[in-house]
C-alpha cells in the first residue's frame, strides 16, 4: 500500500517545506529521541518518562487514550497530515492493530523513509504514505481519524488545512492538532515578544501559527467543532544549553546569509520557539475537533 506520487498542486511556499524536511529529518531523529520511535515532534516530560524514547512517545499515548475515549472502534482509518516518516502512525498502528494507516507528506526523502520502516515493519499490507501537500490533497480515504502534530503551524491557509481535514474525516470522527499557538492575539503581543514570533515562523517554516481561538474559526468553516483544548506546555523541556549558546549568536545569525538555509534557521526558530513558551507568548496545545454529523 505504497503511494509516491507527486503532489498535484504543490502550494506557494511548500517547496521551502519540503525543503526545510528533507535537509532536517534526519538530524531531527537523531537528536529527538526518534531512533526507536521514529518520530520528529516535541518530547514530553509526562509522569512516569525517564529518556528521551519514552519522551518521544508520550504524545502517542494521549492521542490514543483520546481517540478511545472517543468511542475509536478496533478498525479504524487513521490519516494523519504532515506525518514524517510514519512514527505515529506505526504507534498508532500497534494500538489498533486492524486499522489501516494513511500518511501525508510534502518531504519525498521522508516517503522513502516512511516506506523503507514499514517494510521493515512488515506494515506494508496496511501502511500506505502519500507524497501531497496537506493543503490540497483530496485523496480516496475517509478517515475516522485524523492527527497533526506539529504540521497544523506549517499551513499556509488554516482555512485550506481544515477543508481537507473535512474531505477526509467521517461524520462523527475526531481530528487531533498537536501544535505551538500563539499566547494571545499577535497585537496583544509587546514588540519583543511580536520579533521572536517572525522569528519563529520565519524558521520554522510556520507561516499558520496562531491563537487556538484563530484554529477553531478555521475549523468551524470546515463544520469541525471543538470538542478539547489542553496545555501541554508545562511537560516541555526548555532552557537547553544548546537553546543559551544560540541565543547568544542570534543577533549575527539573523542577520546573515545563513538565516535562510534550513540548518540555521532551524536554529533561529528554535531558539525563539524556546523563549515564547518560557514566557508564554507562544503554548504547546493538544486540540481536538469532531466532525458534525452530515
Amino acid at each position: 500500500m505504497r503511494d509516491a506520487s507527486v503532489p498535484a498542486r504543490p502550494r506557494p511556499g511548500g517547496a521551502a517545506v519540503a525543503r526545510y524536511y528533507d535537509r532536517n529529518t534526519r538530524r531531527f531523529l537523531l537528536v529527538g529521541g526518534g531512533r526507536d520511535t521514529y518520530a520528529i515532534h516535541r518530547q514530553l516530560w509526562g509522569e512516569g518518562v525517564t529518556n528521551a524514547r519514552d519522551a518521544a512517545d508520550y504524545v502517542h499515548g494521549l492521542i490514543e487514550d483520546s481517540a478511545r475515549a472517543a468511542g475509536l472502534g478496533p478498525d479504524p482509518t487513521i490519516l494523519d497530515l504532515g506525518c514524517g516518516v510514519g512514527g505515529t502512525l506505526f504507534r498508532l498502528g500497534l494500538a489498533f492493530p486492524r486499522s489501516r494507516l494513511h500518511g501525508v507528506t510534502i518531504s519525498p526523502r521522508q516517503v522513502l523513509a516512511a516506506n523503507r520502516i514499514a517494510n521493515k515493519k512488515r506494515l506494508y499490507d496496511r501502511f500506505r504514505i502519500h507524497l501531497d501537500d496537506f493543503e490540497s490533497a483530496r485523496l480516496d480515504v475517509r478517515a475516522d481519524l485524523v492527527v497533526a502534530i506539529e504540521a497544523f503551524a506549517h499551513a499556509a491557509s488554516p482555512d485550506r488545512f481544515m477543508a481537507c481535514v473535512a474531505h477526509h474525516l467521517e461524520p462523527g470522527g475526531r481530528l487531533v492538532l498537536v501544535d505551538d499557538f500563539l499566547g494571545a492575539p499577535e497585537g496583544e503581543l509587546d514588540a519583543r515578544a511580536r520579533e521572536h514570533v517572525v522569528d519563529f515562523r520565519v524558521g520554522w517554516r510556520v507561516p499558520g501559527v496562531s491563537t487556538v481561538d484563530a484554529c477553531v474559526r478555521a475549523a468551524g468553516t470546515a463544520g469541525l467543532e471543538l470538542a478539547s483544548a489542553d496545555d501541554l506546555t508545562h511537560l516541555t523541556r526548555q532552557g537547553r544549553p544548546r537553546d543559551r549558546a544560540i541565543a547568544l549568536i542570534r543577533p549575527w545569525l539573523r542577520g546573515s546569509r545563513f538565516s535562510s538555509s534550513p540548518f540555521f534557521g532551524n536554529m533561529i526558530g528554535g531558539n525563539a520557539l524556546q523563549i515564547g513558551l518560557r514566557e508564554g507568548f507562544l503554548k504547546y496545545r493538544f486540540v481536538v475537533f469532531r466532525r458534525q454529523a452530515a
